[in-house]
């Protein structure tokens, strides 16, 4: 792992125009560790830009220079000499618009074990919390030193991928490394009143419908429930209004599975997740071409799923 980080020092010392590539809706780990790692490439001298296929949510504006995620295609009109991709299992999970051109050196930052290493370049740790730490790791073995801004958006990443410390992925060393980004500056308070009071009055009734929603599946011991294009527009809000409510579903003591639909037209997203020990939800994402985390995962398919009386039908 060492090796890796100080090879990647190095090719990155020769590059002047390196650009940074996030997944598809980005979370606060996406958006936090490229904004981190956005600051060092400039600390350096080198002209960077970060691309998400879709904006970041709303309720990550307060990031500082949350404004340098762009979904503008017109960005790989540029002559980049390479490409870092963060949080990115799997590169089609970017959901680019190009084919990367065969000279373009790719870095692969990660901390999914489902990661294949497809980068020239792999800084995979899949014992990590979030990539946010991977990234904190690299930048203190290269001794560069973090600012309070850098230590906001790498303390965000780590927040929300432990669910604010409090899922399996918290570990010592995230919070060790938690507590080391709020001496630079990080403030979990602040972060935590940005990252859990993000949610409008329709926005809790949507909720209250996907609840309503919820069905049993007494053979597999599990959950599930689902959401609808129509449902936004109902309720005039974004979709971002329904981020959380996959993880909130795991509150609910005595089943081994929860399943949350979004059906949009022509596929179907289905998030993971599950609190046994015993249970890998990746391997089943695996299955369907997605992946994640044993605990969160998920995936996207060809389907397409309505609602019939009262019952779920692929069409």
């Amino acid at each position: 792992m060492l090796e890796n980080i100080y090879k990647i020092k190095d090719f990155l010392a020769g590059m002047d125009k390196v650009l940074i590539i996030i997944h598809q809706r980005p979370d606060g780990d996406a958006c936090g560790s490229a904004l981190a790692m956005s600051s060092y490439l400039k600390s350096l001298g080198k002209q960077t830009s970060i691309f998400s296929a879709d904006p970041p949510p709303s309720y990550f504006y307060f990031l500082p220079s949350i404004s340098e995620i762009t979904n503008d295609k017109n960005i790989f009109q540029q002559n980049w000499q390479a490409v870092i991709f963060l949080d990115c299992g799997d590169i089609k999970n970017s959901r680019l618009p190009i084919e990367l051109s065969g000279h373009l050196t790719i870095i692969n930052i990660d901390h999914h074990f489902t990661n294949t290493g497809y980068g020239d370049f792999n800084l995979v740790d899949a014992s990590a919390s979030s990539t946010c730490e991977v990234v904190y790791n690299f930048l203190k073995k290269v001794d560069f030193e973090i600012d309070k801004n850098m230590a906001t958006c790498l303390l965000t990443g780590i927040m929300t991928d432990t669910g604010g410390f409090s899922n399996s992925a918290t570990s010592r060393d995230s919070l060790d490394i938690a507590s080391e980004l709020v001496q630079s500056g990080g403030k979990i308070n602040y972060l935590y009143g940005h990252l859990t009071k993000n949610k409008s009055m329709a926005g809790l009734r949507l909720w209250g419908l996907v609840m309503s929603r919820l069905k049993f599946n007494q053979r597999y011991n599990l959950v599930y429930t689902y959401v609808k294009d129509q449902d936004f527009r109902d309720y005039n809000i974004s979709e971002e209004e329904a981020d959380g409510l996959t993880d909130f579903f795991n509150v609910i003591d005595g089943v081994d599975l929860v399943v949350f639909l979004r059906l949009r037209q022509g596929e179907t997203k289905v998030s993971l997740r599950t609190t046994k020990n015993n249970i890998d939800v990746s391997r089943l994402a695996q299955l369907f071409g997605g992946g994640g985390h044993k605990k969160a995962s998920g995936f996207t398919v060809p389907w397409q799923i309505t609602e019939k009386d009262g019952k779920l039908v692929i069409e």
